[in-house]
C-alpha cells in the first residue's frame, strides 16, 4: 500500500510541475504580444551574463559594502547643467557647469563653495562643449584647484571677431603635447568653448584626460575609492565606482559634428553604483548614442535614477533606452521658461509610462540625492507630480 501512496504521490508532483510549466508558457505568450518590452527585460535576465544584467556593468570586481552618504547634488543653474558629486571619502566631483538662461554665476559658486570647502576638486568632467554645460567652467578653474579633467577630444578654434582672435592668440601658447592630445580634425568655434580650454589647459598639476573609449569593450574612464580604474590594475576593496562609456576612437574618425546633435551625442554616459543603488548620468546624450549604450552593457542594467538626457528633449531619452535602465526616478535639469521648450511633453510621458517619479529643477530647485541604504532626495521646492508631469510641445528643440 505504500508504494502505491508513493507512486500516487509522485504523479501527482509531475502533473503539478507540467501544469506550473504550462501555465508559465502561457504567461509568457501573452506578456510577448501585449507587452513586448517587459518580456525582453525577463528574457534578458535569463540570457544575459551577470555584467550584463547590471551587477556589473563595465567590468571590475565586485563592490565592497560601503559606508557613509553619497550625495549628488543637481544645481539649479537655470536652462543648463551642473552636477556636483560627493563621495563619501571625501572626493568631489562637477559634471558640467553652465547656463544660457536663468543662471547666476556667483549663486552657482555660492552653492559649490557650501559643500567644497577645501578649494580643490578632485575630478572635472564636461561632456561637451555647448555653452548650457561649460559657461560657468573657466571660473570654477580659476576659483578651486582642479586635479583630474575629463573633456571632450575637442579643439577650440575661436574665429571670425576681435574676442575670438584675442582667445586664438592665447590658445598658439598652450603646452603643445597637451593640444596634441586633441587628434580629431573637429573643432568648437565659441569664445565660451575657447574660455574653457585655456582654462583647462594652463590649469596647473592636473591631469587631462579625453572623454574617448579604445573601443566599444573597454571603457578608459572608470572612477573608484582609489581613482582612476584600469584592468591592469582594479580596486578590489573599491565601494563606489562611477563608470563612463564614451565615444570611441573609431566614432569620433569616422563622425563629422557638424549638426548640433552629433555634438550632443559625444556626452558620455556615466553609471554610478554605490551600496546596489546605480544613478545614471548623461550630459545631452540623445538617439544616437543612447543605442551605442544599451548594445554595450548587453541590453539591460537594473539601475534606480536617471539624470534625463538634454533637458528632457524629445530626441533623447528614447523607449529603448528606457527600458534597458529600468529607473524608479528621474531628473531633469532645464530652466524655467526656457526657449527651447524643456522638458517635452512627448518625453515626460515616456517617463511616466516606466512609472518613473519625476523631479525637476525649474520647478524643484536645487536637488540633492543622497545615496547609502536607501535613496532620498530632498528638494528646495516641493511641488506635485502632477506639476513635474507637465511639459511643453512646439517647434523648437
Amino acid at each position: 500500500m505504500a508504494k502505491k501512496s508513493s507512486a500516487k504521490l509522485n504523479k501527482n508532483v509531475i502533473i503539478a510541475v507540467i501544469a506550473i510549466i504550462l501555465i508559465l508558457a502561457v504567461a509568457l505568450t501573452v506578456i510577448y504580444f501585449a507587452a513586448p518590452s517587459v518580456f525582453d527585460r525577463i528574457a534578458a535576465f535569463f540570457t544575459q551574463s551577470n555584467e550584463n544584467k547590471g551587477e556589473n556593468p563595465g567590468g571590475g570586481s565586485a563592490l565592497q559594502r560601503g559606508e557613509g552618504d553619497l550625495q549628488i547634488h543637481f544645481v539649479d543653474v537655470g536652462q543648463g547643467d551642473c552636477i556636483l558629486i560627493l563621495f563619501p571619502d571625501g572626493k568631489d566631483m562637477l559634471i558640467d557647469c553652465g547656463t544660457t538662461k536663468g543662471g547666476d554665476l556667483d549663486t552657482t559658486l555660492s552653492y559649490i563653495s557650501a559643500y567644497v570647502t577645501d578649494g580643490q576638486i578632485d575630478y572635472l568632467m564636461i561632456t561637451h562643449g555647448d555653452s548650457d554645460h561649460v559657461e560657468y567652467v573657466d571660473e570654477i578653474i580659476e576659483t578651486y584647484d582642479i586635479d583630474n579633467i575629463f573633456m571632450p577630444n575637442v579643439k577650440s578654434l575661436p574665429s571670425g571677431t576681435a574676442s575670438s582672435n584675442k582667445y586664438q592668440e592665447q590658445i598658439a601658447t598652450l603646452d603643445k603635447d597637451k593640444v596634441a592630445l586633441f587628434k580629431d580634425p573637429d573643432t568648437l568655434s565659441s569664445n565660451v568653448y575657447a574660455e574653457f580650454f585655456i582654462a583647462a589647459l594652463t590649469e596647473p598639476d592636473c591631469n587631462i584626460y579625453l572623454n574617448v573609449d579604445p573601443d566599444e569593450s573597454t571603457n578608459s574612464i572608470v572612477i573608484t575609492d582609489d581613482g582612476l580604474e584600469t584592468p591592469e590594475n582594479p580596486d578590489t576593496d573599491a565601494t563606489y565606482r562611477l563608470t563612463f562609456y564614451c565615444p570611441t576612437r573609431e566614432y569620433y574618425d569616422t563622425t563629422n559634428l557638424g549638426s548640433a546633435e552629433k555634438k550632443n551625442a559625444i556626452s558620455p554616459i556615466g553609471v554610478l553604483e554605490y551600496n546596489d543603488f546605480r544613478i545614471v548620468l548623461t550630459g545631452d546624450s540623445n538617439e544616437i548614442n543612447e543605442p551605442v549604450f544599451v548594445d554595450r552593457v548587453g541590453g539591460y542594467v537594473d539601475c534606480d535614477v536617471l539624470k534625463v538626457g538634454h533637458h528632457g528633449s524629445a530626441t533623447s531619452s528614447t523607449a529603448e533606452f528606457l527600458n534597458c535602465i529600468d529607473c524608479e526616478y528621474a531628473v531633469i535639469s532645464c530652466g524655467e521658461g526656457n526657449t527651447h521648450k524643456h522638458p517635452r511633453q512627448a518625453t515626460l510621458d515616456r517617463l511616466v509610462a516606466e512609472d518613473m517619479t519625476i523631479y525637476r529643477t525649474d520647478n524643484n530647485g536645487n536637488i540633492v540625492l543622497t545615496v547609502n541604504e536607501s535613496i532620498v532626495f530632498t528638494v528646495e521646492k516641493e511641488v506635485s507630480q502632477e506639476v513635474n508631469r507637465q511639459g511643453l510641445t512646439g517647434d523648437k528643440e
